[in-house]
């Protein structure tokens, strides 16, 4: 009887063989011309293990692999006589000797958020919930609640048509109007539709990881890729930090983060999902993130990884904006996130954004709802990182400052490298932009000294030669200060000027590297503003802390167009 070598090989995202040690439950079937034959195997992960395959010419292959640090996996391998060996996963490598096949398998720990049903009207949902609620209305499909929302026959958010107004230039142009007419900023009418993809992600281990593991709730938005020839040398992302939970009453929890986070319910309240809302205020309502980063007109995936509020206490002070505070952290979530979105079908060649928004995520315990896979005959290894940037709004400093000096995680014990750490040195080759947007300036409340602050933002901008900062500021996080004494060494970086007495001051480099914007609370409020203009210009007569959200969300938008494609 022939027989087929068949040599089983899994690599982590970073290309290295899993932890020696561990070993993956395999599902190996075969099928010929007399039917299909099941074998259940123990494999080591940190080795390559051959089996033999006693099969007279055949068909199809199916492997599914589980173990509790990945996500589980799964493949079919067809072919015909005398024709190549075909593949179903954007994941797996094949290549054949003769009968002899051997298949390298990239094992990630991303997947889907699961869905659950809201609750009845006049109910309340309780407590933590086993996931993200969905919403299916009369003719359309099923997609995260808050963007089927509102019901027909209303527009839901998701198709609704909005005007989203970005800054052409952070200097202020005109000292004698109000609101909008005081600046330079240009419109363009957005539908969330038509800009990319959606989705909510988890990462980390899964519900049988022993010992349990932390698992976190990532946000991704992705936007029509360009041509083929335009993306193929690799995906840009850019990753923004929302303000720190644990400074507005979310629920608190703690490590291994499995209860109170992330889909519980905030007491007192229907259906609010906190660390959920929280993604969606930023990336898609408050801070218009999506829609701002698609005017821009430079395609990155946008990721926001939502980190827990923790309970008081030193030792929990510790694990705060763990393991993303840290270079090799926060390139092991973007590799993680990247590699999910190859395998999960997008890039150059196409992607059917009608899987996304929740459409096909699990419901509960339920599995993800099966979609057609492209198989193919060659590898399509995943685009590599190309440009990074890192930018946060607010008290996000306290997590975003360390990356600046810390290259590996500092509590390895919590948060083990092999399964969140990632290379500091891949993460420092591009990672080229950092966006300051009104980042906290209060020592009181930080921790973090201005002046430190800014001596490790300019050693990091002199590290390379084409990293790129741009800093937004508002009278909120500025105080009284004069902007060159609250930035005394960047103020004494060769740089243009410009300002309006009281009102603003904005400098730049010759070469546009970096940019620095100042804003005084009289030069954004207005006694009124346009309708169905995005984002909101504050009122006089509002909220004055509202001038801090918006300063974040201009200094978005103008970065947006500066990044480097």
């Amino acid at each position: 009887m022939a027989t087929t070598r068949l040599t089983f090989a899994a690599a982590d995202v970073l290309g290295r063989p899993p932890q020696a040690g561990t070993a993956a439950e395999v599902k190996l079937t075969w099928t010929d011309a007399r039917g299909p034959v099941t074998q259940l195997i123990s494999v080591p992960l940190d080795r390559p293990v051959t089996r033999a395959v006693p099969a007279q010419e055949w068909s199809r292959i199916d492997l599914e692999v589980a173990h509790p640090d990945y996500v589980p996996e799964s493949v079919t391998l067809t072919r015909n006589p005398d024709a190549p060996v075909y593949w179903d996963n954007r994941g797996v490598s094949v290549t054949r000797d003769g009968d002899d096949l051997r298949l390298t398998m990239e094992l990630g720990r991303v997947r889907q958020s699961p869905l659950t049903a809201p609750p009845y009207t006049g109910t309340k949902a309780r407590g933590d919930q086993p996931g993200v609620f969905f919403r299916e209305a009369s003719g359309q499909p099923r997609r995260y609640a808050v963007l089927n929302n509102p019901p027909p026959p209303e527009t839901p958010l998701w198709l609704e048509k909005v005007t989203v107004r970005t800054l052409t230039d952070a200097a202020p142009a005109r000292s004698g109007q109000s609101g909008w007419d005081r600046l330079r900023t240009t419109d363009q009418v957005v539908v969330l539709a038509d800009t990319g993809g959606f989705l909510w992600l988890e990462y980390g281990g899964n519900d049988d990881a022993r010992p349990p593991q932390p698992r976190f709730l990532v946000a991704v938005w992705a936007p029509k890729p360009p041509p083929a020839p335009a993306a193929a040398d690799g995906t840009d992302v850019v990753c923004y930090f929302t303000p720190s939970t644990e400074t507005d009453g979310f629920p608190l929890s703690a490590y291994p983060f499995r209860t109170n986070y992330p889909y519980t319910v905030k007491k007192d309240t229907p259906a609010d999902q906190p660390y959920v809302v929280v993604g969606y205020r930023h990336m898609l309502r408050d801070l218009n993130l999506v829609q701002a980063q698609h005017v821009s007109g430079r395609p990155a995936v946008l990721v926001v990884p939502i980190v827990p509020a923790l309970p008081p206490g030193r030792d929990n002070e510790r694990l705060a904006w763990q393991p993303f505070n840290s270079q090799e952290g926060l390139h092991r979530l973007l590799l993680e996130v990247t590699h999910f979105l190859h395998r999960f079908g997008y890039g150059p060649s196409g992607t059917d954004f009608s899987r996304w928004q929740g459409s096909t995520a699990p419901v509960g315990s339920l599995p993800p709802l099966p979609t057609a896979r492209r198989s193919g005959s060659v590898p399509t290894p995943p685009p590599a990182l190309r440009n990074v940037t890192v930018c946060g709004f607010s008290s996000a400093i306290m997590g975003i400052h360390p990356l600046l000096t810390r290259r590996e995680i500092s509590l390895p014990h919590h948060f083990p490298r092999h399964l969140f750490g990632g290379d500091a040195a891949a993460f420092g080759a591009v990672w080229r932009e950092w966006w300051d947007l009104d980042l906290a300036l209060n020592t009181g409340e930080t921790g973090i000294r201005t002046a430190d602050y800014e001596q490790h933002l300019l050693q990091w901008f002199g590290a390379g030669n084409d990293r790129r900062m741009r800093l937004y500021h508002s009278e909120h996080t500025l105080g009284d200060a004069p902007a060159h004494r609250r930035f005394a060494a960047l103020a004494r970086l060769p740089h243009q000027a410009a300002a309006l007495p009281g009102l603003a001051e904005e400098w730049h480099s010759d070469d546009g590297r970096w940019t620095a914007a100042f804003y005084r609370a009289k030069l954004l409020r207005a006694p009124t503003r346009p309708e169905g203009v995005l984002p909101l210009f504050p009122l006089e007569s509002g909220d004055p802390r509202l001038i801090h959200r918006f300063t974040a969300a201009l200094g978005f938008g103008h970065a947006a167009k500066l990044r480097a494609g």
